[in-house]
């Protein structure tokens, strides 16, 4: 009974994946809620009233890789991409501060720059999707699963 194991698609380990970095993600989201009003990024970027929102974007879109990357090729994958994620995280934040400050001060609307800022984290997983849509079909990666042993030899 339990020796058949069930490999999951690339579009279910997507969701799989999206789902265990937003529960990875709300309760440091919940932790970033200032409990007084002195917030370090109070005054300095965007609202504090944003922070839990910001908060969950960037790690979400930081875990994601590595998540990803186990599924590719394991715990390798997964050291591989845990670097792309602190890249992402860095990219994200500087966007969220170049929304809030750069739109926010040319247009000054705070609903346009969270709009921004979405359509921003919106861009990264759409790139993060297509880029794992893409490497799933990789014969190079299905070479790389064989090597490291993560399948068997006579598949794909």
């Amino acid at each position: 009974m339990w020796r058949r194991i069930q490999i999951l698609s690339p579009i279910q380990s997507l969701i799989v994946a999206s789902l265990s970095a937003a529960s990875i993600a709300i309760p440091l989201a919940l932790l970033a809620i200032p409990h007084d009003e002195t917030a370090f990024v109070r005054n300095l970027f965007w609202p504090y009233t944003l922070t839990p929102y910001i908060t969950f974007a960037i790690v979400f879109i930081g875990v994601l890789p590595a998540l990803l990357g186990y599924y590719h090729l394991g715990r390798l994958g997964f050291g591989l991409n845990v670097a792309a994620g602190f890249a992402l995280i860095w990219v994200m934040a500087v966007c969220g501060m170049l929304c809030f400050v750069v739109v926010g001060h040319y247009f000054g609307s705070i609903l346009l720059s969270a709009v921004t800022f979405a359509a921003c984290i919106a861009l990264a997983y759409v790139f993060i999707a297509r880029l794992h849509l893409k490497v799933a079909r990789s014969a190079s990666v299905r070479d790389a699963q064989r090597k490291l042993h993560l399948l068997p030899t006579g598949t794909l």
